[in-house]
């Protein structure tokens, strides 16, 4: 009896470890510009979204470390809930973006021609009217995430403007922890 209680006392232990409040380990952030198509921005301070009649024509993308192994993170339903700040440094013409979940490596050289699909049905998106900083809800991002990428593939973000608008994102390289994607999984 003493075995069985210990077992399961083990086993409640490990569970909880693998359980609380995560903050993924921000890897790359560069923007792709289609009036430049080989030229890339992974050194720039400011990520810039923008579109023009819908259009996009720079798109901003986020690599992330993939930890949902050492996290204990085997499945999407483990996942209760996600958030991603970004910090909005400039606004030319205020409107909404779009983040996409990528599958794959987010390179800073990456251009305008290498530039890679987003999956399009998973999506956040919020309206921008000024700078500051912004949380959307990443939740269905983060679980696509879990689910394309548990055995340990790199994955990131796709952020697209909407419509007419043009918003430069503060990058890495200008401040740590402008942009930051927390989740909470549980057993």
């Amino acid at each position: 009896m003493k075995l069985v209680y210990a077992t399961v006392v083990l086993f409640l232990l490990l569970g909880s470890a693998f359980a609380g409040t995560f903050t993924a380990g921000l890897d790359v952030d560069t923007y792709v510009d289609r009036d430049n198509p080989d030229a890339t921005f992974g050194g720039e301070t400011t990520l810039w979204v923008a579109s023009q009649a819908g259009e996009p024509v720079k798109i901003a993308y986020i690599g992330f470390v993939n930890a949902f192994g050492n996290q204990g993170i085997s499945s999407p339903d483990q996942v209760s809930t996600a958030t991603l700040k970004l910090t909005v440094s400039e606004v030319e013409k205020p409107g909404a973006i779009k983040v996409y979940f990528v599958h794959g490596y987010i390179s800073p050289e990456l251009t305008w021609n290498d530039a890679p699909e987003a999956v399009e049905n998973v999506s956040a998106e919020i309206e921008i009217e000024s700078p500051g900083e912004y949380t959307l809800d990443a939740t269905d991002i983060v679980k696509e995430a879990v689910r394309t990428c548990t055995e340990g593939c790199p994955y990131g973000l796709k952020i697209v403007a909407e419509g007419d608008a043009s918003i430069g994102l503060a990058s890495s390289e200008l401040s740590r922890g402008s942009t930051e994607l927390k989740y909470v999984a549980g057993m």
